[in-house]
């Protein structure tokens, strides 16, 4: 049995794909211990799994406006963004080695945005396998201009910097992961594919979501959604306001870049709609914020997503893999409304399989939700697609699928040095 030691950014929609996995491989009889920052710890142990801080203990006022990127615009928040990112892959990389050494991990899994995972495993000689849980680096997000983000100048230079730094590892990021790998006695990142490769690159994104492709790596593996529904945390949820009607649900992910005004077009959209439409705050905002929206839709500051999404009959969705994988588990077709990062390249793939209408947030207005809506509902072709999508990802047992890739590979591992 193996200790894994996991590495994961820590933001809820990489966290409950790889505290997923980690319940799924505790099951099986292996350890698994988290790294991370001191304010999810609560939110791990109560998944049985161990934990070891990393850093010091950051309160969530830290991004409001109270000495965090909250308070920041423009450059000034360009250069802090920078800086975090920076100074996190350098307070892993003081603080990993020894850490990791102590508890005793000898595997690690690294979510691919984890930038100090393959140094860290590097350093220590331990076998890694990188864990995507959206669309992977190496394809790209790109998706066709319609549904692309209209960037101002400025915006353009924010998506610049996150393509750079982070999915192409380049720039200040892997200037300063260089110099630390040259202490360490290591080469140049770039040739890690080369002298230390992972043991394999594993994505929740089915095959059957991707687009085709002629050549994959050798050791990349597609599985299928890591979801598991007891790991979920409870969330309290007024049942009992649920009156009967098809249900529209909008969940605009947990990040704050969630824009207010979407949920005010779609509850316009749906006003007059034979439908009741509830709406997520992912956690983020106060719902007396959205008093007195057009048609009186149910709003609540977090909502049990999957239970939801059961009783949905359609989903409005940022793009989020997350959402959308547990949308087409349940068979549902989906309004997408992409705004940043993965999301274009989600929607791209969500609207190539015949599953969602996708709509552009620049100029959105409620009249295209409408007939968007209107066209989802009337055009059975849409929840055709979506269950034959769901028949696929069922069959795929993404979950299952990822722990056995992990163990059969670690076990021919070491067969090979036991040789």
């Amino acid at each position: 049995m193996s200790h894994f030691g996991v590495l994961s950014y820590k933001s809820t929609g990489h966290m409950n794909p790889l505290l997923a996995l980690s319940r799924r491989l505790i099951d099986r009889g292996h350890r698994v211990t988290f790294f991370q920052k001191p304010e999810v710890e609560a939110q791990v142990r109560q998944h049985g799994l161990e934990f070891v801080p990393i850093g010091p203990f950051r309160s969530s006022s830290a991004d409001n406006g109270t000495g965090g990127q909250g308070s920041l615009t423009g450059i000034d928040a360009l250069r802090y963004g920078v800086r975090r990112i920076v100074g996190d892959m350098e307070m892993f990389l003081r603080e990993g080695p020894a850490a990791l050494a102590h508890a005793g991990v000898d595997t690690l899994i690294v979510d691919e945005i984890a930038l100090s995972g393959p140094t860290l495993a590097e350093t220590l000689r331990l076998p890694y396998f990188v864990v995507s849980t959206s669309v992977p680096h190496n394809f790209g997000w790109t998706a066709p201009r319609r549904i692309s983000p209209r960037y101002t100048c400025f915006g353009r230079l924010q998506d610049a910097l996150l393509q750079v730094s982070i999915l192409r590892m380049r720039g200040p990021v892997r200037r300063r992961l260089d110099r630390y790998r040259l202490q360490a006695g290591l080469g140049p990142i770039r040739g890690i594919e080369k002298m230390f490769p992972a043991v394999a690159h594993i994505t929740q994104l089915p095959e059957c979501v991707d687009f085709p492709r002629s050549a994959l790596p050798r050791n990349f593996y597609y599985t299928g959604p890591f979801v598991d529904e007891a790991a979920r945390r409870m969330v309290e949820f007024p049942w009992d306001r649920l009156d009967g009607r098809s249900i529209v649900y909008v969940s605009l992910g947990t990040t704050r870049k969630s824009e207010p005004a979407i949920f005010r077009l779609a509850a316009e959209a749906c006003d007059g709609l034979d439908v009741q439409l509830v709406i997520s705050l992912g956690g983020r905002r106060d719902p007396d914020m959205f008093a007195g929206l057009p048609g009186d839709p149910l709003v609540v500051r977090d909502a049990p997503q999957l239970e939801l999404i059961k009783r949905a009959d359609i989903v409005i969705t940022h793009g989020g893999l997350n959402t959308a994988l547990e949308t087409l588990m349940e068979g549902k077709p989906m309004i997408v409304i992409p705004k940043s990062f993965d999301q274009p390249a989600v929607a791209a793939r969500l609207e190539w399989l015949g599953v969602a209408e996708v709509l552009p947030a620049d100029g959105l207005s409620a009249k295209q939700i409408r007939v968007a809506l209107g066209k989802v509902f009337s055009d059975p072709s849409y929840r055709k697609s979506a269950n034959e999508v769901q028949a696929k990802i069922i069959s795929a047992r993404g979950l299952e699928r990822a722990a056995d890739v992990i163990e059969e590979l670690l076990e021919k591992r070491q067969h090979a040095i036991h040789v």
